[in-house]
């Protein structure tokens, strides 16, 4: 395993190991005014919102004269008023989890919407897809929060199908009542890539992309989909992500390590360990013959990125 330093076209994510089976991602860096390195959440967060539109409606054809409303409308999609003022008020005055109300607390914990993104995001960047299918068009089937995959796309280059899952937790590995994103992504990798639920999530996105017409694979993919599922077929077919972002001291030991290698190093080694561990617990059926890549995603703290993302969606949801 060796590191690579691949930016992606938004500048805001940089591709560090890049294995057939295990990606890790960092956000990209700046220089504070004192001289030491800073991860560049800002220009994140201008990505993040840049991205919401395209995540809720993907290629909805919509007039120039409604950008401006869709895009209200896809940020309200996302949280409700109510949710984000309380949420908010947690993270600014650092209220302790363990002190919030314990139906909020549960709500956060299962809200998947923000990392739903990133990975929307990793997946324009670095694996050259376009979304199938809108989010939205998920929300309304089931008339609530969107269930399915995480991530629809499909390559620009080829009929392949990306069915995403992805966690946004504290930690990677479950400790006690602590839930890991690794263990979870494993459980949803079991649970989702079965006949009965590809059959089911087929129906809903042949459905969705029926009313999608502008999108350049349309014709090939409801063809494709409207086939008798087999699962020898599909398997050679899809590719299932599985992002995991997650709190680690390593996107601190990034930040403070000088020498080029060194950061390099820490980032290889990092990415051995968790690959080995996901290795260890995967008792996914089918992990011979489904192609998987598990992609890290390390940060600093959870909360300094929830309160970035929060402001772009709020600022959306009023203009």
């Amino acid at each position: 395993m060796q590191a690579v330093s691949n930016t992606g076209r938004s500048g805001v994510l940089v591709l560090k190991v890049d294995e057939d089976d295990v990606n890790t991602v960092l956000m990209n860096t700046d220089i504070e005014n004192d001289g030491s390195l800073k991860y560049a959440y800002d220009n994140f967060a201008d990505a993040f919102s840049e991205n919401i539109l395209e995540y809720a409606f993907a290629y909805a054809d919509i007039p120039r004269n409604q950008i401006t409303k869709k895009q209200r409308e896809a940020a309200q999609s996302l949280l409700k008023l109510h949710e984000i003022e309380k949420l908010r008020y947690y993270l600014e005055h650092d209220v302790p989890e363990e002190d919030w109300e314990p139906a909020f607390l549960r709500w956060y914990e299962k809200k998947g919407v923000l990392g739903e993104i990133v990975l929307h995001m990793f997946l324009k960047e670095f694996k050259n897809t376009i979304p199938l299918i809108s989010k939205m068009y998920f929300k309304d089937s089931f008339s609530q929060e969107a269930k399915g995959f995480d991530a629809v796309h499909v390559s620009q280059d080829s009929l392949t199908l990306w069915l995403g899952e992805t966690k946004f937790y504290k930690a990677w590995k479950t400790k006690g009542v602590v839930k890991g994103g690794i263990d979870e992504l494993v459980e949803d990798l079991k649970k989702h890539i079965t006949k009965d639920y590809l059959s089911e999530q087929y129906v809903i996105i042949k459905r969705g992309l029926e009313t999608q017409l502008e999108h350049p694979q349309r014709e090939e993919w409801i063809e494709k989909l409207s086939r008798p599922i087999l699962l020898k077929d599909v398997f050679q077919y899809i590719r299932i992500p599985l992002l995991c972002i997650y709190e680690d001291d390593i996107a601190l030991d990034y930040l403070k390590a000088i020498d080029d290698a060194v950061k390099d190093a820490g980032i290889v080694s990092h990415t051995a360990t968790l690959r080995d561990y996901y290795d260890s617990i995967n008792t996914f059926p089918y992990r011979e013959q489904v192609q998987t890549v598990l992609i890290l995603m390390p940060i600093e703290a959870k909360k300094k990125l929830v309160k970035c993302m929060l402001e772009k969606i709020w600022h959306m949801q009023n203009i």
